[in-house]
């Protein structure tokens, strides 16, 4: 039997539906109201202090104000009170050569050059990358810089000259490189140059494949499958992938090498203070390899991801020593006047939920360095941890091909060790 609601009944549970709705509306929005007038109050204070500060400054302050340096130390010393170790400001000219510098290519010659160590004002080269101007004029690590278009060098403007060398591609700079005894002028005409960030070769009288993965930049992981490729078509039955000193860089280009490293799974997460969790997952294409990975103390973030990573996955082992500890993402945002802060927004955590930050990723072989050894300035025999890189990878490669080698057919009538022949 149907029972009918009368009308009034039906009204008033409206009433009391709509008002409980209402009752919750208004709580939520009140709440958050105050949250935000709590910390519109907050800000207010902050300023009041700022503004009476500037006040007092420009009425009785002697010398003159130059407010783009002061609104920059303002800024600089508003992000040094957050108290976060990685947070800073950057002023507009140095953020446009770090955009540039991520960008994995730079305008200029394509040379890496120093201040020579003799104190003379000369600039060293140090490295010459491939397909640059700097290469196609025959320039080589070792030679001496001593002139810049009309500029002779000294100690006094060696820095400013250094600086100069990059500029707008299409342009032109001359200069006065020594070689030995002898001085060349050299004529050039800058342009893009792709910035090496991934070096690899094949260790002499061995299939082990080493690849050196300076930072991770826009270009690197495109640039580690081309050095990966190589040294597959070249024999490599094993790598070494050395990330000492590698501070880290851009985690997405860290994730997308361990993709086609790692099989399917969960790479990396964080999750910011607003929004929801971001994921880094890999498809099931792996590189089907042992591997080794080389870290030192230096090795900061992205890099201390991707050792941790390999080992979670099963892929290879760690060795070196015991990594930095810098498991946090930071976020760079820029302002309207091209400078930009960058301060931390979230945990970053391994493919299991691990965190690494403060402790860092302990290797599973650990061997140091003695101060004074530059692991740069050493080869596969003299250098103790890439040493034992190689004898660790090795010993894996050999660890599978033992457990891939197929046992032998056991025939008829003949009972096989440690079992019994089953008609």
């Amino acid at each position: 039997m149907n029972k009918k609601i009368s009308l009034g009944a039906a009204v008033a549970f409206m009433l009391i539906v709509a008002t409980a709705t209402f009752s919750m509306t208004m709580f939520y929005a009140t709440a958050t109201f105050n949250q935000k007038v709590a910390a519109l109050k907050e800000r207010e204070v902050e300023f009041e202090k700022f503004s009476e500060i500037a006040s007092i400054i420009r009425m009785k302050y002697y010398g003159s104000i130059k407010s783009t340096q002061l609104m920059d130390s303002v800024a600089k010393g508003y992000i040094a009170g957050l108290g976060d170790p990685y947070a800073m400001y950057i002023d507009a000219r140095e953020y446009d050569r770090i955009l540039r510098g991520a960008e994995g290519s730079l305008a200029g010659i394509g040379a890496v050059m120093e201040a020579n160590v003799s104190g003379d004002g000369y600039l060293s080269v140090v490295q010459v990358y491939a397909d640059s101007p700097a290469q196609a004029e025959g320039m080589e690590a070792g030679d001496l810089i001593v002139k810049i278009d009309d500029t002779d060098l000294t100690p006094e403007n060696s820095a400013q000259m250094l600086e100069s060398v990059q500029g707008e591609a299409g342009t032109r700079i001359s200069m006065v490189v020594r070689k030995g005894t002898e001085e060349i002028l050299i004529e050039m005409t800058r342009r893009q140059v792709a910035v090496p960030s991934v070096h690899s070769r094949l260790i002499p009288d061995t299939n082990v494949g080493y690849i050196w993965i300076e930072e991770f930049n826009d270009n690197t992981s495109d640039q580690f499958n081309r050095e990966l490729q190589k040294l597959i078509s070249g024999g490599a039955g094993s790598l070494v992938i050395d990330l000492r000193d590698n501070k880290g860089g851009l985690l997405r280009q860290a994730t997308r090498i361990l993709d086609r490293l790692c099989p399917a799974g969960l790479l990396a997460s964080y999750t910011p203070r607003t929004g929801d969790p971001v994921e880094y997952p890999s498809d099931a294409n792996e590189i089907d390899m042992p591997m080794v990975v080389l870290v030192n103390a230096e090795s900061a973030s992205a890099s201390e991801l991707f050792a941790q990573t390999i080992r979670a996955f099963g892929k290879g082992k760690v060795v070196g020593a015991t990594t930095a500890g810098k498991g946090v993402i930071q976020s760079t945002e820029q302002l309207s006047d091209g400078s930009a802060i960058v301060f931390t927004i979230a945990e970053l955590l391994g493919p299991n939920g691990e965190s690494f930050n403060k402790e860092g990723v302990k290797p599973d072989y650990e061997v140091s360095l003695a101060p004074e050894e530059n692991w740069r300035e050493m080869d596969h025999e003299t250098d103790a941890q890439l040493k034992k890189a190689i004898e660790v990878v090795v010993g894996l490669k050999k660890a599978n091909e033992v457990q891939e080698e197929p046992e032998e057919p056991v025939e008829s009538g003949e009972e096989p060790d440690g079992g019994s022949l089953v008609e």
